[in-house]
């Protein structure tokens, strides 16, 4: 094996450690860099001279040696773990209500109204009823703002969620079942969700990968197209159907019943979705560029963003002005309860406890439990880092999955699904100038007031303009550009290529259509998880040449084919960790390697080791070492 060249000389051991900023500002007379390295926890320095110009090494404020001892320490402790798990604690006593509330109220107030349409979007998604959704905007947000982190993430309801939700209840044909065991869905993924925060497992959504998430919300995507065909066209007597085949099958059915008057209101509430996405993408553009500007663009800007909530009051005015009497002449959503959601205990729900007394799918349901909290965490803490980078703050994991598991499970008590961030809603929180998670204690005071008194007038909403807000917002989340960025990049791995992406992308979104969200996601994590387990185990072995006209660096010469091997020498690479898993296929590729140097007439008399890629070492890699030099010896 060769050794690594030796140091420079006039660079000692201690002087490799002083960082680069001390060595440009201080002169070699004001700090002496022979002194004994010190390794502390918050880094690897040279302690200054004591006439240096640095001064005290400053502790940092978490440094078990900076606490005071005694009594006061010891509240000091209790104090921080008790604001850092209950981040209210820590905002609302330095809360500027002067400069900032006027900006969260108005804020949380122009949120509110749209979520509250969006959630009876999403709630036609989860097939449940649709009060379902503004109860996902009541406590939910409230529990948030308390325990969150972050002050623009907008929690209510989520179409990646929804699409969760609705793939372990579409095996139940009552929508009462439904809505009732989407509650007790809430409590089971909030559970979840709150047992990993505390346990500090945010990691566990690093495997979902990006290609996986593309491919899984593509196919739910296509299931909820599928699905709102139904409201679209009418179809109020069609069967119900499980799985997307049976779903076409049963639309085609029902094909002769569509109400040509829902229709052309949905396809019409399409346009206008359409045309109000293209002045909001104007508005922007122009209002970012050098004024100055037409006085109608900022509020043509304002109510493109409400677009949800311009199409519903079109869509009710037209369906009351078009009533034959009291009856509307196309379907419609119906009564709504009015007032503010009950109490009710999740388990205690009829539905609920006949799914506990005969264990029908519980296992199922609790499997998809734990997709769905996973799921809904990813995108919300996605984008919550998203502003969180944009606006310059910090946001907790951990204190982020503890803050949502707790929104969740608080709200399955009140009649709520699983609770979700939204890109769309967050991204405005940003740009209508939210300042604190005060914000999110102002929509629950204009969620509940319309819960209250504005009930009655979505009994007259058109089923067929939520269906048109759900078909153009979701036709958003297809996404059929990656895996076409995927196949261009069709190589191996080791080259760079997206082979494995590729296959992943395909896998989660053809058994996501066919077989459902949960064998979709399922199987490609586990496809995911085989292949790092693959590399952990069989890491790529190279053989290393001399690259002479790049100043005589060494590269792979499969890659290289301009590299100069030596013969009798054989020069390797082991690019991963050298570790139990991976000791046995070292030797296999390293004595595959001699044969073959051999079999070219090139008999290996030196082999040279190089490990700058081995990040891991452990004893049974070490004890191969013995055995493989016990054994070379004897040559």
């Amino acid at each position: 094996m060769s050794k690594s060249a030796p140091a420079e000389s006039g660079i000692t051991r201690a002087a490799e450690s002083v960082p680069s900023n001390m060595s440009k500002t201080l002169n070699s007379s004001e700090v002496d860099l022979t002194q004994e390295r010190k390794v502390t926890r918050i880094g690897d320095w040279v302690a200054p001279a004591p006439s240096s110009k640095l001064g005290e090494y400053q502790r940092m404020a978490d440094d078990d040696e900076a606490r005071e001892p005694g009594l006061r320490g010891a509240l000091q402790c209790v104090g921080s773990c008790v604001v850092g798990r209950i981040p209210m604690l820590g905002w609302l006593p330095q809360y500027d209500v002067r400069n900032d509330f006027f900006y969260d109220f108005i804020g949380g107030a122009t949120i509110a109204l749209i979520c509250l349409v969006q959630t009876l979007a999403h709630a036609a998604i989860a097939t449940t009823k649709v009060i379902q959704g503004p109860y996902c905007a009541f406590v939910p947000p409230f529990v948030y703002a308390v325990l969150g982190t972050s002050p623009h993430a907008s929690i209510s309801s989520g179409a990646i969620a929804a699409i969760l939700i609705a793939d372990q209840l579409q095996y139940f044909h009552d929508e009462e079942e439904r809505t009732e065991l989407a509650s007790l869905l809430a409590l089971i993924s909030g559970g979840m969700l709150v047992a990993m925060g505390l346990c500090r497992a945010a990691y566990a959504v690093r495997f979902l990968s990006q290609s996986l998430i593309s491919g899984f919300v593509t196919g739910g995507s296509v299931l909820i197209l599928v699905g709102q065909l139904k409201n679209l066209l009418g179809l109020e007597k069609m069967r119900h159907a499980i799985g997307v085949i049976d779903q076409v099958r049963a639309i085609y059915e029902a094909l002769p019943e569509t109400r040509v008057i829902g229709l052309c209101l949905g396809l019409s509430m399409i346009m206008v979705l359409q045309v109000m996405m293209w002045l909001k993408k104007y508005t922007v553009a122009q209002l970012k560029s050098q004024g100055p500007h037409p006085s109608w663009m900022k509020p043509a800007k304002i109510v493109s963003e409400m677009k949800e909530l311009v199409l519903v009051g079109i869509s009710i005015a037209f369906a009351i002005f078009t009533c034959n009497g009291d009856e509307p002449i196309l379907p419609v959503v119906g009564t709504i309860p009015p007032g503010l959601p009950p109490f009710q205990v999740p388990w205690r729900l009829p539905a609920a406890k006949s799914m506990l007394e005969t264990h029908f799918r519980l296992q199922e349901f609790f499997m998809g439990g734990f997709l769905v909290a996973l799921t809904s965490f990813l995108t919300t803490y996605a984008t919550s880092k998203k502003q969180a980078l944009q606006h310059g703050y910090q946001i907790d994991a951990s204190q982020e999955m503890f803050a949502l598991g707790m929104a969740g499970t608080c709200g399955s008590f009140f009649g709520s699904f699983t609770p979700s961030g939204s890109l769309s809603r967050t991204s405005l929180a940003g740009e209508v100038g939210v300042r604190t998670q005060m914000s999110g204690l102002m929509k629950i005071v204009v969620v509940g007031t319309s819960l209250k008194f504005l009930t009655p007038v979505l009994y007259y909403l058109p089923k067929a303009t939520l269906a048109a807000i759900i078909l153009r917002s979701t036709w958003q989340l297809v996404d059929f550009k990656t895996p076409k960025t995927l196949w261009s990049s069709w190589r191996p791995y080791h080259q760079g290529g997206m082979r494995r992406d590729f296959v992943v992308w395909w896998i989660a979104f053809v058994l996501t259509v066919f077989l459902g969200v949960l064998w979709g996601i399922g199987a490609a994590v586990f496809v995911s998880v085989a292949m790092i387990v693959h590399d952990a185990a069989m890491p790529r072995t190279v053989t290393l040449g001399r690259i002479e006209s790049l100043g005589n660096i060494w590269r792979d010469v499969e890659v290289w084919s301009e590299g100069r091997t030596f013969p009798g020498v054989l020069t390797v690479e082991f690019r991963g960790p050298l570790s139990f898993a991976s000791a046995d296929w070292f030797m296999e590729e390293l004595e595959r390697k001699k044969f073959l140097e051999a079999k070219r007439g090139n008999k290996v008399h030196v082999v040279v080791l190089s490990f700058g890629s081995v990040h891991d070492l452990d004893k049974t890699a070490i004890e191969m070492f013995r055995d493989l030099l016990t054994v070379w010896r004897k040559y």
